[in-house]
């Protein structure tokens, strides 16, 4: 099963990108090669411009108030498992805190490097990392990977706080909704969705060929089924499709 996600407001669409910037991290920071830890500062970079915006941050922290508080509303009914409500609650408190907390820019540490400051002036021109443009990347390349990962995770700390609440947020998202069976006649779908907020849809289709090409506004979710190609634009699906659709709203 695949699943495509679609967000519905730019809050949600700033940590679905951060979650995957971190996915991506976690990978080339564990490898080996130099050449990986490249692209590990790469990210590094990119990780530090999405979490230095002040308008994610306060629409975040928003979020996370508005959240708490329909949780502790639930406090009063009897259906409810207090014991996971509770903790879910101070995971989002501690979230909240560690986000507001935060002094200045989270890049801070990397914008002060000297050497970070080479390395990215150069990541946009051709061949820019090659030693005979950074001869001191490339001196840095040849020590051992374990004295190049504790380097690059020195940077990390600073955004601790955004992954942990990147993680609960996006987890608790996808958890409130419910996944329907759904058929898209001649590769074309469409639910009225009669002025409720929606924040995230999530689209499941058991073909690694097909892409769901999602659209939506508050009146109404478009979704057209196009084939994938490697070499060409996608071509629309004229056939019946059968997928599965949830929508989620904290």
């Amino acid at each position: 099963m695949i699943i495509y996600e679609y967000p519905f407001n730019e809050t949600v669409r700033s940590l679905l990108r951060l979650e995957y910037l971190f996915r991506r991290l976690d990978i080339f920071l564990q490898a080996n090669d130099p050449e990986f830890h490249l692209t590990a500062i790469s990210l590094i970079f990119e990780i530090g411009d999405v979490t230095s915006r002040a308008d994610l941050k306060a629409s975040l922290l928003k979020e996370l108030e508005r959240q708490k508080n329909l949780l502790i509303s639930f406090r009063s009914d009897a259906a409810v498992d207090l014991s996971t409500l509770n903790n879910t609650i101070s995971e989002i408190e501690e979230c909240w805190r560690s986000i507001n907390q935060l002094i200045g820019k989270p890049n801070t540490l990397i914008n002060e490097s000297e050497w970070l400051g080479i390395i990215r002036s150069r990541l946009n021109v051709p061949g820019g990392t090659s030693p005979i443009d950074i001869p001191s990347f490339y001196s840095w390349q040849q020590l051992d990977a374990d004295v190049r990962r504790e380097q690059l995770q020195s940077f990390m700390p600073a955004f601790s706080g955004w992954r942990a609440t990147c993680q609960l947020y996006l987890r608790l998202l996808r958890q409130s909704g419910d996944s329907h069976d759904f058929i898209a006649e001649n590769g074309s779908f469409q639910q009225m969705l009669s002025g409720r907020t929606y924040q995230l849809s999530r689209v499941e289709i058991t073909q690694n060929d097909l892409i769901p090409e999602i659209s939506a506004n508050k009146h109404m979710l478009w979704i057209r089924f196009l084939q994938n190609s490697s070499n060409k634009k996608p071509q629309a699906i004229t056939e019946r499709i059968n997928f599965k659709l949830m929508l989620c709203n904290l």
